[in-house]
C-alpha cells in the first residue's frame, strides 16, 4: 500500500509555538515529578518513586510539605511519615492497600504537618507521636489536642528522671550487680525501664544522659 494525500483534506500546519501552548497545559507526569522529588527536594529515589506514581497520593504529600516547609531535610522527614506510618496505617485498615485512600484519610495533610513538628520541637517523642498519629486515624482529632488532653508532652525534666531510675535501681539490684560486674548489655534493659516507668513520655536523649550519669556513679 501506498500513501497518498487525502484529496478532501486540506494539509495542517502544526507551528512550534502551538505545540509549546499544549504542551504547558499538560499536567506534571509522574517521571517529571519522582525527578522534581529528587533533585529539588532530596528525596530518596524509592520515596519519591512511591510519592509521585499516583496523583492523590502526591497531592497529599505536596500538600503538607506546603504546610511543613520545604527547608533542607524536611520534604525527606515528611515523606518518611506519609510512606512509613501513614500508609503503615492505611494497609491496616482492612479495605485493601489502594494507597489512594490517603485522599479519604481523617488526618489532613496540615495535620500531619502539625504532628511531626511537635517532634521537631519535642513536645512528644517519636514514639508517642505514632501512638498519636493512630488516634489522629482513627478521629481526625489534631495532634495537640490528643497530646494536652492524654498528658502526653515529653519528659525532660532531669529530676522526674532522676526519680525514675532511682526507683528502676532500688528495684533491680541483681541487674545493677551484673551491670557493675561488666553486663554493659544491661544498659538497654535500664533503659526500657525508664521509658516504661515514664510511660514512654521521656526525653529518650535526656533518659540516656541522666542513666549513663547515674550508672557511672553506682
Amino acid at each position: 500500500y501506498r500513501y497518498f494525500p487525502e484529496p478532501d483534506l486540506p494539509p495542517v500546519v502544526v507551528s512550534h509555538e502551538w505545540v509549546e501552548q499544549l504542551a504547558a497545559t499538560l499536567p506534571e507526569l509522574p517521571d517529571a515529578k519522582r525527578r522534581r522529588y529528587e533533585e529539588a527536594w532530596g528525596l530518596r529515589p524509592s520515596d519519591a518513586q512511591t510519592l509521585s506514581g499516583e496523583q492523590l497520593v502526591a497531592d497529599y504529600f505536596e500538600s503538607a510539605v506546603a504546610a511543613y516547609g520545604a527547608d533542607a531535610g524536611k520534604p525527606q522527614r515528611m515523606a518518611n511519615w506519609i510512606s512509613g506510618e501513614l500508609f503503615r496505617l492505611i494497609y491496616a485498615d482492612g479495605e485493601g492497600q489502594d494507597l489512594r485512600q490517603i485522599a479519604e484519610s481523617k488526618i489532613a495533610p496540615g495535620q500531619l504537618a502539625g504532628l511531626v513538628q511537635l517532634v521537631d520541637r519535642k513536645t512528644i517523642n517519636a514514639n508517642t507521636a505514632k501512638r498519636v498519629l493512630e488516634k489522629m486515624y482513627a478521629s481526625g482529632e489534631d495532634a495537640g489536642a490528643i497530646v494536652e488532653r492524654e498528658g502526653l508532652a515529653m519528659v525532660s525534666d532531669t529530676g522526674v528522671i532522676d526519680e525514675a531510675v532511682q526507683a528502676i535501681f532500688a528495684a533491680s539490684p541483681d541487674e545493677l550487680a551484673r551491670y557493675r560486674a561488666g553486663e554493659a548489655k544491661l544498659f538497654g534493659f535500664f533503659m526500657g525501664q525508664v521509658m516504661r516507668a515514664t510511660k514512654g513520655k521521656a526525653d529518650p536523649a535526656a533518659a540516656k544522659e541522666k542513666l549513663q550519669e547515674m550508672l557511672d556513679q553506682v
